[in-house]
């Protein structure tokens, strides 16, 4: 595990309305590679807000937040040469996660590689096979995502983030409204993610997640983190989490 954090916030105020003052502020918050994060909190205590500012699509209200130790407009220099962080930071959206509904599974998967490596799809289709296998989606490589129902969505949607090998995922409440078989699946696939999933080249990935039920990932989870009056507090243990795991 690095001792240098992958995602660092310095004094971050995290919010969405400029004129409105930050649901959060002076969010100071270090994840280092290797970790698992949990988030939670009440409705609309910032959770989304938060990922968003993580994954650099949305500005921080104030202070700083640095990406694998690079401060914003400052250019990474990896070993592995890739320096987007659209590449390097995976983000799964809640509520179907935004996949484009009218392209085939097959095709949503390739839609990140084509963009970013600029591989034909033919090429596309052959590197994201074990990725589809993996996520049990092979059934429905040629059907268009948008005729699934939302849990088959999601997994889209996590396959989608995948297709790049990032560092780090983040997932925007991943399995809310799933059903029992649904949960298990998640829980069990994102432990094997943070130990290092053969689908994902088999590297230990950095995992930060929100949910509204943090109690479903107690065996998953090994940091957690909790959206309280404006703040982020990071009570570390599980049992910190208990009266908000319901």
């Amino acid at each position: 595990m690095s001792a240098e954090p992958v995602i660092e916030m310095v004094g971050a105020g995290i919010g969405m309305d400029p004129e409105a003052p930050p649901l959060l502020s002076g969010v100071t918050w270090s994840v280092r590679a290797g970790e698992f994060w949990v988030v939670t909190g009440s409705h609309g205590a910032g959770k989304s807000l938060l990922l968003e500012t993580m994954a650099g699509i949305r500005p921080c209200r104030g202070g700083d937040v640095r990406w694998f130790g690079n401060r914003p407009g400052v250019p990474a220099e990896p070993a592995s040469g890739r320096t987007r962080l659209g590449e390097r930071i995976g983000l799964v959206f809640d509520g179907g996660g935004r996949v484009f509904t009218s392209q085939t599974v097959a095709e949503n998967l390739c839609i990140p590689l084509c963009y970013h490596s600029g591989c034909d799809p033919e090429e596309a289709l052959q590197r994201t096979a074990a990725l589809r296998s993996a996520t049990e989606l092979e059934p429905f490589a040629r059907v268009p995502a948008g005729r699934l129902g939302r849990a088959w969505m999601q997994r889209v949607a996590l396959a989608r983030a995948l297709a790049l090998s990032p560092e780090v995922l983040l997932l925007d409440n991943p399995i809310a409204g799933m059903d029992p078989s649904h949960v298990a699946w998640w829980c069990a696939f994102l432990s094997r993610l943070s130990g290092g999933h053969p689908a994902a080249g088999g590297k230990p990935m950095t995992l930060v997640l929100t949910t509204d039920h943090a109690a479903l990932w107690a065996g998953a989870g090994r940091q957690f983190a909790v959206l309280k009056s404006g703040s982020v507090e990071l009570p570390g243990a599980r049992s910190a989490l208990t009266p908000l795991a319901a």
